[in-house]
């Protein structure tokens, strides 16, 4: 499995979860398996949100869309987050 992680700022995090939520099906017609979203503690506007991809080819491509980008502005995003693109190698729990 291939898990992206992307970071960044919101407008309005209570604004921009339930765009986020309405993005299920494109990310699953984009090759994704899930996807989790996560709020900062200290700071309500922090987003952070973790997606679980077959392969990298599909992660890469769909991170990189324009329909993405497109979906960040309807969500009130701010700039570009930060995107990491990782392997799992080990599951302790």
């Amino acid at each position: 499995m291939v898990y992206v992680i992307s970071i960044g700022k919101v407008k309005n995090y209570d604004e921009w979860l339930p765009t986020f939520a309405e993005d299920g099906p494109l990310l699953k017609a984009n090759g994704g398996v899930s996807a989790r979203a996560l709020q900062g503690l200290d700071d309500p506007n922090l987003i952070v949100v973790i997606s679980e991809w077959e392969n990298m080819n599909d992660a890469k491509k769909f991170a990189e869309s324009d329909e993405l980008r497109a979906r960040m502005q309807v969500g009130g995003v701010i700039g570009k987050p930060e995107i990491y693109f990782l392997e799992e190698k080990l599951v302790l729990f």
